[in-house]
């Protein structure tokens, strides 16, 4: 009997030890929101890209580092928060500024992994200018700031296994950067999408981008069954982030087909060509270049 009772109040103990691990997540500020056990995200608005924070036995893995010095510091003050575990990983989802300006605050010791090609793509937009312009914006939180590339670059995937979680990344081609990597922890669920869809907003389709190629990358994330979805922009949700996406294009490239048939050119289809179902959608100054991939995609380019 007196051996149970040691067991319990040795459980009951552990469990507030747990639970007392996990308190001070209601502090951590407006922009942080908790959407599993020990799994958080920083989104301070849809324009400025996401920072995940996953906690593990063995120390702590961030999905990116953010855009701004004052949101990586703010996201190093939650880490502080939720445990005394040093950052062991920082896993880009894309090599551009919005996702890695902040690497400098978590690395070292953090070590940086990226898909194959983000190193280059990282060094080929440095941009000196843009660095003055942080420092002078913000001059305290940026002290100390350096281009830190990867320290690591897979090639198609690649599994990491920290403490209790298994992260399988793979690199996702075509759909948005040079370098794109979804994240997938299977035994949580939940799915870090990078950019291949962004949230009620036009994205940004460069001129190697395919939309084959992002309709391939939805589908295969999508079978995943992800229970949740963090997109590289805007809101944590569901795999209905997908489906919007993909209804999307699936229009745009209808349309487009359309006005090709009819022997319209390029410019023309520009002018002309309407998506009244988006209107509320964000960064409207985008459509042209979603037209553009359309237009590549239907003429075989």
């Amino acid at each position: 009997m007196k051996q149970i009772l040691q067991t319990t109040i040795f459980l009951f103990v552990a469990s507030l030890l747990i639970f007392a691990s996990y308190l001070p997540a209601q502090d951590l500020g407006p922009h942080f929101k908790k959407i599993k056990e020990g799994i958080f995200v920083h989104a301070a608005n849809p324009l400025i890209s996401n920072i995940g924070i996953i906690l593990t036995q063995e120390g702590v893995v961030l999905i990116d580092s953010g855009l701004n010095p004052p949101d990586s510091h703010a996201v190093m003050k939650a880490v502080k928060q939720l445990t005394s575990q040093p950052i062991r990983l920082l896993i880009n989802t894309e090599p551009h500024n919005d996702h890695t300006t902040g690497h400098f605050v978590f690395s070292p010791p953090a070590i940086i992994i990226g898909a194959q090609g983000a190193t280059e793509s990282m060094k080929k937009i440095y941009d000196l200018k843009r660095v003055e312009q942080l420092s002078a914006k913000f001059p305290e939180a940026s002290q100390g700031y350096r281009l830190i590339t990867p320290h690591v670059e897979y090639k198609d995937k690649m599994t990491l296994r920290l403490g209790e979680r298994t992260f399988e990344l793979m690199h996702l081609k075509d759909v948005h950067s040079e370098s794109d990597t979804a994240i997938w922890l299977p035994k949580e669920r939940v799915l870090f999408s990078a950019a291949a869809a962004i949230v009620k907003s036009y994205n940004n389709l460069r001129p190697f981008v395919s939309i084959p190629a992002i309709l391939s990358a939805l589908k295969m994330m999508k079978s995943l069954n992800p229970e949740v979805v963090v997109p590289g922009h805007g809101p944590p949700g569901t795999t209905k982030i997908f489906d919007d996406t993909e209804r999307f294009y699936t229009l745009l490239l209808e349309r487009v087909e359309r006005m090709v048939r009819e022997g319209k050119s390029l410019d023309q289809i520009k002018q002309e060509l309407k998506m009244p179902e988006y209107d509320d959608w964000g960064r409207k100054e985008r459509f042209p270049n979603n037209i553009e991939a359309a237009y590549r995609a239907v003429k075989g380019n």
